[in-house]
């Protein structure tokens, strides 16, 4: 083998990437900070699961603790699944129990209503990131509801505090 194409070899990204295999998908690492990126069922749909160690030089090893943490909450998927859509639909949900789902609340006309397990069957989570400190973040579709926007629940493993936002 000639030194250029050793050289090019290693210059090949797909070439160097790990895979961390665990039961539920492959992880891939990707990025210069060691990010790990995989893809798995989550309940009825397909969703994208990021592990962002806090620190490149040991992205490796700090990455083990996100899985595990992953892993927890994977086992789990139904409650947590069912924990932040309902999140989500408190956020905008009103005095009545019905869900907002549409317009800025400026014009009457374009603001309409649901209920709220109607709204809640709407959601799909298509993204989970998970920190090594136990940082969870589910990011949501709203189904075409609120203007497109999705939504996103951030807590911790224990997820006893959540704070959900629209993403823009």
């Amino acid at each position: 083998m000639s030194i250029l194409s050793k050289l090019f070899n290693n210059m090949d990204p797909e070439r160097n990437r790990k895979v961390i295999h665990r039961k539920f998908c492959d992880f891939k690492v990707f990025g210069k900070f060691g990010e790990f990126k995989g893809r798995v069922l989550w309940c009825g749909g397909s969703c994208d699961v990021l592990m962002e160690p806090d620190d490149a030089e040991s992205g490796y090893l700090n990455a083990e603790k996100a899985l595990s943490i992953f892993d927890e909450v994977y086992e789990n998927k139904q409650e947590w699944d069912r924990k932040v859509k309902e999140c989500a639909a408190a956020e905008f949900m009103d005095g009545n129990g019905m869900v907002s789902t549409g317009g800025d609340g400026k014009v009457e006309s374009e603001v309409t209503s649901m209920q709220k397990e109607e709204f809640i069957g709407r959601l799909a989570v298509n993204r989970i990131t998970v920190l090594n400190s136990g940082e969870l973040s589910f990011r949501m579709s709203a189904g075409g509801l609120l203007d497109g926007r999705d939504i996103e629940v951030d807590t911790d493993i224990s997820g006893e505090s959540m704070f959900c936002s629209r993403c823009r």
